[in-house]
């Protein structure tokens, strides 16, 4: 296995690339962003993937790439969420479910970190040259929308949280952990959960300070 840090910079090389050497490394690129999800990247090349991604921006083909990693982190997130769904449906409510929420939070953010090494040269060229959301920005942008703001995980994160507010005058560690997380996904976001589950003697101070320390 060749690991993320033993990835090297390729020199310029241009190799023909035909439609199914095409489709076979976009193939093997989204394989392995599902095994990185599964938390299962022992077996995966990063030196071998990071060539396939290089090697299919070089030859003209950096759209099909960008459209296949995003299309497979869009399908790794809404696994995700329907997972997330079904512990609370289960009886994972209140704080079980903002644990299992920044569980996944921590699961994806450490995926799309992985991704993102893998498809450097992809996000070093292709992405800047077109303007396209970088890899980073679209995995902040899919755990928003498609998780957090979604219609059924939204209305039990706000009575979770509210749960949480009314059970301490202080936040601890966990409300510190949610909290954190939606600030990273935008104070709009931040700010709706906040006040749809209000708690009259809960300090927003206190939750700040609390945020602070848990960075």
């Amino acid at each position: 296995m060749t690991t993320r840090s033993q990835i090297q910079p390729l020199p310029f090389r241009r190799t023909r690339m035909d439609a199914a050497l095409a489709a076979s490394s976009c193939q093997a690129v989204t394989d392995a962003i599902r095994d990185i999800y599964a938390q299962d990247m022992e077996k995966l090349n990063f030196e071998q993937l990071y060539r396939r991604v290089y090697e299919m921006v070089v030859n003209k083909h950096g759209e099909l790439m960008y459209s296949e990693v995003a299309t497979a982190l869009t399908a790794e997130v809404e696994g995700l969420r329907t997972s997330l769904v079904a512990v609370a449906d289960g009886g994972g409510g209140g704080g079980a479910f903002l644990r299992e929420l920044l569980s996944k939070w921590r699961r994806h953010t450490e995926a799309v970190a992985a991704v993102r090494d893998m498809v450097m040269y992809m996000e070093r060229t292709f992405v800047v040259t077109y303007r396209k959301v970088s890899v980073q920005e679209l995995g902040v942008k899919l755990w928003r929308d498609g998780v957090v703001c979604s219609g059924d995980v939204m209305p039990r994160l706000v009575e979770a949280v509210r749960r949480e507010r009314a059970a301490a005058a202080e936040p601890g560690e966990l409300m510190a952990g949610v909290a954190e997380m939606l600030t990273k996904l935008g104070d709009k976001v931040l700010s709706q959960v906040m006040d749809a589950s209000s708690v009259d003697d809960y300090s927003s101070a206190s939750l700040e300070k609390s945020v602070s320390e848990y960075q």
